[in-house]
């Protein structure tokens, strides 16, 4: 095993490749890496770091502290995808590094260094850590909130048994939910408070039900929100002042308050819906999720002498309450859920923990323990055989279909499938050690091969970024859009782009400039055919990942006839 003085070094080393791996290679994808980035750019154009603005207008949907980070990879690494995503790569590896030493507080060191393993060669962590979003500064945040509160309880409780914390304890995890206030609104404080109260009386709820007012008092939490709100409310009042409420009233009825009540933008989903996302998101290593949650309940029906029961207790509740708040939500999206996942993480690294040790609680009630968990960790090789099979047929057919040329991106099915098959083969062999050696190997190779290499071949396929920064690189064109204004238009013109809503809009648009470009998303082409000046036609098609493309109408050399179809 690693010694213990290495475990950071490793969990730090394992996260940066997963990130760091051709980092700035795919364009921003979505709407919403495009959308921070350009509000970024807006930002630091204007000089202006307290109101958000996209594309020319203010934009109410996220607060800035992610416009911070950007527009500290811009001066670092320059306007490009490198800079917009490299402050959400860096607090993802703080984050890898937070969850590997709550680990070791809470369960010790190797299963610490476990979960910090988990935590930084997930697919989850590869996709949000590397995205131009608010969910890594939200995710830094909360993560250190939780390892501030893991800290301070441990040291109280070792100090005289009780479970309240000293006020510069209560400062310091306030301070952080204010700055995770700063990165997505409320839920930085509401959520992260919803689960340190759940853990206290449920510590005490079992001993003296009716008197949680003194363990809820040790808890501070009117100091917390003091020391949160001193550390958000200023931007909070200075951008409600900048706008006289206009942004306030946009960021929580609508998108706070809107989105809880409604599924928004088409984002909507079951109670199973996060279930999946988990155990896709938390790939490989939730090829043991089921047996890593049954093992967490049969911990938390032990007798309270287990040391691990107050730690699973309060990894349950910070998990629980990111998950069940959301479950609850009208509007469902893969990365509302991505703080919990470094108590899922930790719980994961617990379970091969004990599975090395041969102590798995949720087998020993089985009549042949042994071969109880023989047959689990049979099923968890097989899942991971299976997901790689699914790999080597999905991403060629996906290649196929978005990308052609790229099949060969099914080779990356093989890391999971040889993974399974060699870890398999050292189970049997009783070398368990070495079989989780291997798994933590091929999640790194495999994730990172997913985001650095895969991820840039469908994102070239989609050619928003080179079409659009060819043409504006060629003369100082005058964009627009018609019907819709996509952010990545907004984003690789480096201009604000016109939103244009009829027919005639177009015609006036392209008649007033000879560098006036349109982009039209193809489902709309035929709307606006008949209004397309004779000197102009498709200068370029871009396709998408979806069934449509976006044409750019403009003028042409010679003249030629709109082509509505390629």
């Amino acid at each position: 095993m690693v010694h213990p003085r290495l475990h950071a070094l490793l969990v730090a080393s394992v996260a940066a490749i997963v990130l760091g791996a051709n980092l700035g290679g795919p364009a921003l994808w979505d709407d919403d890496e495009p959308k921070n980035a350009a509000c970024s750019l807006a930002m630091l154009d204007a000089d202006d770091w307290v109101v958000p603005t996209f594309n020319g207008r203010l934009r109410v949907e996220k607060p800035p502290l992610v416009n911070w980070l950007q527009i500290a990879g811009y001066t670092l690494c320059g306007r490009n995808e490198t800079g917009a995503r490299i402050g959400s790569a860096i607090a993802t590896v703080g984050t890898c590094l937070f969850t590997w030493q709550i680990g070791c507080l809470l369960l010790g060191p190797a299963a610490g260094l476990l979960g910090g393993l988990a935590m930084a060669s997930c697919i989850w962590t590869a996709v949000g850590g590397r995205a131009a979003t608010p969910d890594a500064p939200l995710l830094f945040c909360t993560t250190l909130a939780l390892l501030l509160f893991v800290r301070a309880w441990r040291c109280d409780r070792q100090a005289s048994g009780a479970a309240g914390l000293g006020r510069l304890d209560a400062v310091a995890i306030g301070a952080a939910c204010g700055a995770a206030v700063l990165a997505k609104g409320p839920v930085g404080i509401v959520l992260p408070l919803a689960a340190f109260t759940g853990f206290v009386c449920w510590q005490v709820g079992g001993v003296h039900p009716r008197r949680w007012s003194a363990p809820l008092a040790g808890l501070r939490l009117p100091l917390m929100l003091l020391a949160a709100a001193a550390v958000a409310c200023p931007w909070y009042a200075w951008v409600t002042w900048r706008t006289d409420g206009e942004w306030l009233r946009g960021f929580l009825l609508v998108h706070n308050l809107g989105r809880f009540a409604a599924p928004m933008e088409g984002h909507s989903g079951s109670l199973l819906y996060y279930p999946v996302v988990i155990a896709v998101g938390l790939f490989p290593w939730s090829i043991v999720l089921l047996a890593m949650l049954a093992h967490a309940c049969a911990i938390l029906a032990a007798p309270a002498a287990d040391d691990r029961r107050d730690a699973v207790k309060l990894l349950a509740c910070w998990a629980g309450a990111w998950v069940g708040c959301f479950s609850c939500s009208g509007t469902k999206l893969p990365g509302y859920v991505w703080p919990a996942y470094p108590a899922l993480a930790l719980l994961t690294g617990l379970f091969f923990h004990d599975w090395l040790r041969g102590r798995v609680d949720c087998v020993r009630w089985c009549r042949d323990p042994a071969r109880a968990i023989g047959l689990v960790m049979q099923v968890a090789w097989s899942s991971l055989a299976v997901a790689g099979l699914a790999l080597t047929v999905g991403l060629p057919v996906a290649a196929a279909l978005i990308a052609p040329g790229n099949e060969w991106l099914g080779l990356i099915g093989l890391v999971p499938i040889a993974a399974a098959a060699v870890a398999w083969w050292h189970d049997a062999a009783g070398d368990r050690s070495r079989a989780l050696r291997v798994v933590a190997v091929a999640s790194c190779l495999l994730v990172s091969l997913l985001a650095g290499v895969a991820a840039e071949r469908f994102s070239a396929a989609q050619g928003m970024r080179e079409r659009i920064t060819r043409i504006a690189a060629d003369a100082p064109a005058r964009w627009a859009c018609f019907w819709n204004v996509p952010p990545s238009v907004v984003f690789y013109a480096r201009t604000t782009v016109a939103k244009l809503d009829t027919s005639d809009d177009v015609a006036s648009h392209l008649a007033s400039h000879s560098h006036a470009r349109v982009v039209i998303d193809s489902r709309h082409l035929e709307r606006v055919a008949d209004a397309i000046p004779p000197h102009c036609g498709v200068i370029a098609r871009i396709p998408t990942l979806s069934s449509h493309e976006y044409v750019v109408v403009g003028a042409m050399q010679s003249e030629m006839p709109l082509a509505l179809h390629q």
